[in-house]
């Protein structure tokens, strides 16, 4: 279907590529500034706190989201997107609280290190070491560790699939649930996406932007084609728990994302695929002007619900 009018205009409306790359400071700065001005719809939460706790080589910061009623809650594990470079828990701080308040459970959004100063596996370290530290200190949080999920979108939806496959395979609280929002599920550069090439400029995400990120996030070819870097490339995605993955019509990762879907099923995962029509990649933070992106995130928040019930 044609892009949702609301996407047509929020497209127009972005200022053409500068000539020059801005500085990695300036472009962190760019995506917080922007994503300040996006429109918020009101969701109830009971409310939120900031807490730091041991990561593998430093302290890591989180937002901790709690729904209204009793606990104790499901817990839900988030990382947000933003090409492993950008963005932050104040940039997704408006869809943590959506999830929050549709699926009842407590969120916690990581701040997990970002490259180009911390490449490859760092990213994935930290995310591994919040949920086990999580599943250790669920009650703390009013919520229960038996009820754990991960999400994430874009980069995030890379790392909470990486911390799920490490979970399986190192050990840690097993999980009820993966929430993969248009997942980045392969870096290799080995397979052709015909996503990538009908949407990879002038849809927000661009083919010269994630060439970017991956030259940031990862140090060398092998880095690519490891599994939890590009999921489509790894031998044995088996026992990982129901994984709901989202995807966007015009989005350059499209296709690799329902394909993951594809290849989790296979495996014998609970996996399901829904398409987002007339979406852009972003959309899971665009709810405060587009309906269409409402509809699709309250029923995942829904999904979570029910898996974590």
């Amino acid at each position: 279907m044609p892009l949702v009018p609301e996407l047509q205009t929020f497209l127009a409306q972005i200022p053409p590529a500068p000539t020059e790359r801005p500085s990695m400071e300036q472009l962190r700065a760019q995506a917080i500034a922007g994503s300040a001005l996006l429109p918020r719809r009101a969701v109830e939460i009971a409310g939120t706190l900031d807490i730091t706790f041991p990561g593998p080589a430093s302290e890591l910061a989180a937002r901790v989201y709690t729904p209204t009623g009793t606990g104790p809650f499901g817990l839900i594990a988030f990382f947000h997107g933003g090409g492993f470079v950008a963005y932050s828990i104040e940039t997704h701080d408006q869809l943590c609280r959506e999830l929050c308040a549709g699926s009842g459970a407590v969120v916690v959004s990581v701040e997990y290190r970002l490259a180009p100063e911390f490449r490859f596996p760092h990213p994935t370290d930290d995310a591994y070491a919040a949920v086990k530290w999580l599943g250790v200190h669920a009650a703390e949080l009013n919520a229960d560790p038996a009820r754990m999920a991960v999400a994430g979108d874009s980069a995030g939806a890379s790392l909470s699939l990486a911390a799920a496959l490490r979970l399986r395979d190192e050990g840690g609280p097993k999980l009820r649930a993966g929430l993969l929002i248009y997942p980045a599920a392969d870096m290799s550069g080995q397979t052709e996406y015909r996503s990538r090439s009908e949407n990879g400029d002038g849809y927000f995400l661009t083919q010269a932007s994630m060439q970017f990120f991956g030259a940031m996030y990862l140090s060398s070819q092998e880095d690519a084609l490891h599994p939890h870097v590009s999921p489509l490339h790894a031998a044995d995605l088996r026992g990982l728990p129901p994984t709901l993955v989202l995807t966007a019509e015009y989005d350059p990762l499209r296709d690799e994302g329902q394909a993951l879907a594809g290849k989790l099923w296979d495996a014998g995962v609970e996996a399901e695929h829904r398409p987002g029509p007339g979406l852009i990649h972003g959309f899971a933070n665009m709810t405060g002007f587009v309906p269409a992106a409402v509809q699709i995130m309250d029923d995942a928040a829904a999904w979570l619900k029910q898996k974590l019930s």
